[in-house]
């Protein structure tokens, strides 16, 4: 029941301008500062046929009257009935407030407060869809144990003066592909769950394992689609990461149950002929979207479809995918579209941010200027930044045309979620949400409902229960803020505190570990569990050669190169590359790494490793180094320092290659270390 009443059943409580319909659903246990212990104005909280019987003016005032008294002379009539009550609320009030005076679990006692208990007081709440104004919220053992306004916050708490400030719930970027210190680099710009479009899977189950600590405090939570789904030679494929190809609708069930044997957590589609690149790229048909699908959906998951051109946006929601992971930009958004996406529920991810990288329509120097922001960069986040990549030469007529279909999108009620598609260039885990958020409100959306975009809407969708929300009983992911988002949505980056958990989380990196977090990315052993998935096939297809590799990994830590070396390039050759930054080919410090040891074991040979620096990715040719032949293979230990031209304050990549006259080859990659 919805409360009508005129008089103010809530300012018993000190909710001095809210409706009883609104503050109901936050003491389902009934209000903490009145008597009436059962206060609500819900069916089954009024007397029957009156309306609000806690209201502290009048209990027994009707919620349904128009105005008080309803009808002449019922005042003095009703004072008349009432009175023998009003004398018994009387007693019983004064009996209430001597035990008020005792010590409860809401009143001050004398105890140690806990750091890790906390309650943040007069804080501005975004609760997941909606601000609050002076709210007082207790976070105890992780959970959101309370809130509300003008509590009383017991002394074993830590307290924290919200005033000024805005607390938000850890935001979610709904695009995003994770590798190296991703979730470590999102959390310290408030982002607490991550929802990865593609992966390694090995990364899998360590993320499941994760996610599912109540007491971790150091990284973003990771839900991932593992391996995305693609043609042969299709988009993704690319990347180093082995990628099993969807030939045909015959291949969809088997294809989709090892990717739920992996945990991946839904399935991304990849419909992308690449003509909007410029890089054509074979892409599946309709059938194969189709089937992939009921396969996935026969088995409880969601579907996410990659696309580029409105064309493929309609295929993939006629074939039934629950979301698109990009906004096209090909053209305007027709009525079709629009009809369809409604009709067919499906929501939108526009990542608009990845475009402006792609377009170099990003202010990277006022962004980086902003206070706090270069501090916790990492230098991860500050190449995946700065660094070049792929790129499109009419990126800023894309950039337009992106933010005029989330606009002609929101405006038509498809659900909007706010991803990064981080880390891509221009982009950077965490901090590239925040920019999302200000590009979606350039785009036409209040401040309210970006936020709402960053938190309940992407955990409603994805089966996030407890994330994304300020409220009894959710996940104390939060983030608080400097000043308020709801005028000015830049204010979600003048970041004062994060907690994940309910445990403080550390914002600022010292010098020390900026310079440290270049190399603890690149781990002394390439071949271990951290580095091994960003070993890539390479060949010279890159400069039109017809040179094929092709990559297995095992469990071991070994990755075994196959493919054929072919006639046709000024230079042939083909094997396999370790990218050391993301994204690919960002260089990063590596000055105190000395030596480069590798070992192949395999055909005759020759081999040859190649080392990529410099600035610029791909500006300058590698330097070329052969590899000596001895018992079953071929090896190099070399001291970096002898060889002439390489900047190891700004190292590229490895590879690893057959060269020489045409032929088959394989060999295996037994030993790689940069020491």
């Amino acid at each position: 029941m919805s409360c009508t009443c005129r008089w103010p059943c809530c300012r018993g409580c000190g909710f001095r301008s809210a409706s009883c319909r609104q503050w109901s659903k936050a003491w389902r246990s009934g209000c903490r500062r009145i008597i009436w212990q059962v206060w609500r104005c819900t069916s089954a909280a009024p007397m029957p046929g009156r309306g609000c019987s806690t209201c502290w003016r009048w209990p027994l005032s009707p919620c349904s009257a128009p105005a008080w008294p309803p009808w002449p002379g019922a005042a003095s009539r009703a004072l008349e009935i009432m009175r023998p009550l009003i004398l018994i609320a009387a007693a019983f009030a004064l009996v209430i407030a001597l035990i008020l005076a005792l010590p409860t679990p809401f009143s001050t006692a004398d105890s140690a407060a806990d750091p890790e208990n906390f309650a943040i007081t007069g804080v501005r709440v975004f609760d997941g869809q909606a601000f609050l104004e002076a709210v007082d919220v207790i976070v105890r053992d992780g959970r959101i144990e309370h809130m509300g306004p003008g509590l009383s916050i017991p002394r074993d708490l830590t307290p924290i003066d919200g005033r000024g400030q805005t607390l938000l719930p850890g935001l979610i970027d709904a695009h995003v592909h994770t590798f190296g210190q991703a979730q470590a680099d999102a959390l310290r710009f408030g982002v607490t769950t991550l929802l990865d479009m593609f992966t390694s899977p090995a990364m899998l189950p360590e993320a499941r394992r994760q996610r599912a600590q109540a007491n971790q405090s150091q990284m973003a939570d990771l839900y991932s689609a593992g391996v995305l789904a693609t043609a042969r030679g299709g988009h993704g494929t690319q990347y180093g990461i082995p990628v099993p190809p969807v030939s045909a609708p015959e291949d969809a069930k088997e294809w989709v149950a090892a990717r739920v044997a992996e945990g991946s957590d839904f399935i991304k589609i990849v419909i992308e002929p690449g003509r909007l690149w410029g890089t054509p790229r074979p892409t599946l048909d309709e059938p194969t979207v189709r089937a992939l699908v009921t396969a996935a959906h026969a088995h409880g998951l969601m579907t996410l479809a990659h696309v580029s051109t409105e064309a493929d946006a309609i295929m993939a929601v006629e074939a039934g995918v629950d979301g698109l992971v990009h906004v096209f930009a090909d053209r305007p958004a027709s009525a079709e579209f629009l009809n369809l996406a409604r009709e067919r529920g499906v929501f939108v991810v526009p990542t608009t941010v990845v475009m402006a990288g792609v377009g170099g329509q990003l202010d990277l120097d006022a962004l980086l200027a902003e206070d706090g922001i270069g501090e916790r960069l990492s230098v991860e986040q500050q190449a995946s930044l700065r660094g070049a990549g792929w790129s499109a030469p009419n990126g800023q007529a894309l950039l337009a045309q992106s933010l005029e279909n989330t606009a002609v999108l929101h405006t038509a009620g498809i659900p909007l979620l706010a991803g990064s598609d981080a880390p891509n260039p221009g982009t950077a885990h965490g901090l590239s949400v925040h920019v999302e958020l200000e590009f979606l409100v350039q785009a036409g959306m209040r401040p309210d409902q970006a936020l709402h975009a960053a938190t309940l809407l992407p955990a409603e969708h994805f089966g996030l229960e407890d994330r994304g929300c300020i409220r009894t009983g959710c996940r104390a992911d939060l983030l608080l803020v400097n000043g308020d988002p709801g005028t000015d949505i830049r204010a979600t980056r003048q970041i004062a505190a994060v907690w994940k958990n309910g445990l403080p989380v550390t914002l600022e990196r010292s010098p020390a570990e900026t310079a440290a977090a270049g190399t603890a990315r690149a781990a002394t052993d390439l071949l271990s569990a951290a580095e091994i998935a960003r070993w890539m096939p390479s060949d010279d297809r890159f400069l039109g050669g017809r040179s094929e590799a092709q990559l297995e990994r095992d469990v071991d830590g070994k990755i075994s190169v196959g493919g054929e070396l072919a006639a046709g390039s000024q230079f042939a050759y083909a094997g396999l590359l370790w990218s050391a930054g993301q994204p690919f080919m960002s260089p990063i410090d590596l000055t105190e790494r000395k030596r480069l040891l590798i070992r192949v074991r395999g055909d005759s040979g020759p081999w040859m490793a190649m080392l990529f620096s410099g600035a610029t990715p791909g500006a300058a040719a590698p330097l070329q180094l052969p590899l000596i032949p001895g018992g079953d293979g071929a090896g190099l230990n070399v001291n970096l320092a002898d060889v002439a031209g390489l900047e190891m304050g700004q190292f590229q990549a490895i590879g690893v290659f057959a060269v020489g006259s045409p032929r088959d080859f394989g060999f295996e990659l037994v030993e790689a270390r940069l020491e």
